[in-house]
């Protein structure tokens, strides 16, 4: 029996359409140090916008600051449209027989693992909840990186460089990659015209996450539009922004 153009075309349109795949995106900011004007900018032009922002705080800070700057935390923290991250403890790096070393690369595993359990008792001790995603000061990881992640089952959530080595050894962690450069023009100079060319260069349809990586307090009046002008772009482009907290609730299948 032949079927008719107009019944094949009629069962053709009966088919649902596939869903479109999400796309995810999550603000990563770095190196909160104490209350600023800057910083309470970037979190007020997200949260204008309806994009939640997660900011990594240099836990040494709990050491030089008063409880001003617990409270100014808190007040951000309260407002579910910011999560902060363990950023280190010191953010330092030095060089030693030659060698340059950081926080969290050759510094050797007893450094590592020392920085990150000072860094979550000063968080807990402070604000009462333990950090639950970590970012390495300088973007830098190492193998004792990895071993000491791997001891501390509070943090799940691991912002990275796409195809870190250091990553390999994880288990039982969920990688943020930062798929999309959010400064082109060095630390804390975000470029809006910059950022279009590279995302036309990346966008395709197996991008569906990219942490994006912003340095508020180096921002200047043309960086506060360029880091506005980047996050109206992505929400025009379709992606969702969300906190690391609400991307792990997305995931079945950690490291």
């Amino acid at each position: 029996m032949k079927l008719s153009t107009t019944l094949i075309l009629s069962l053709v349109l009966a088919i649902p359409a596939p869903a479109a795949t999400q796309r995810i995106a999550i603000v990563k900011t770095d190196d909160i140090t104490a209350e600023n004007a800057k910083w309470d900018r970037c979190f007020k032009i997200a949260n204008d916008k309806g994009i939640k922002v997660s900011a990594g705080i240099i836990t040494e800070s709990f050491q030089k600051q008063g409880p001003d700057y617990v409270q100014w935390l808190r007040k951000w923290d309260a407002t579910g449209m910011v999560e902060f991250w363990n950023h280190g403890w010191d953010h330092k790096r030095w060089t030693e027989d030659g060698k340059e070393k950081s926080e969290f690369r050759s510094s050797g595993y007893d450094h590592q693992i020392e920085h990150l359990q000072k860094a979550q008792a000063a968080y807990k001790n402070a604000l009462g909840k333990d950090l639950t995603a970590f970012g390495s000061p300088f973007n830098a990881m190492d193998e004792d990186t990895a071993k000491a992640l791997n001891k501390i089952t509070e943090l799940k959530l691991i912002f990275c460089v796409p195809g870190a080595a250091a990553t390999k050894t994880l288990t039982g962690k969920i990688l943020l990659p930062m798929h999309l450069r959010g400064e082109h023009d060095g630390t804390g100079k975000p470029n809006f015209e910059k950022f279009k060319e590279d995302y036309a260069k990346k966008d395709r349809p197996d991008l569906t996450f990219a942490a994006i990586q912003f340095h508020p307090l180096g921002f200047s009046e043309q960086g506060f539009q360029d880091y506005a002008a980047i996050l109206d772009f992505l929400k025009s482009e379709g992606w969702t922004f969300m906190l690391p907290s609400e991307y792990e609730k997305t995931k079945t299948d950690p490291l």
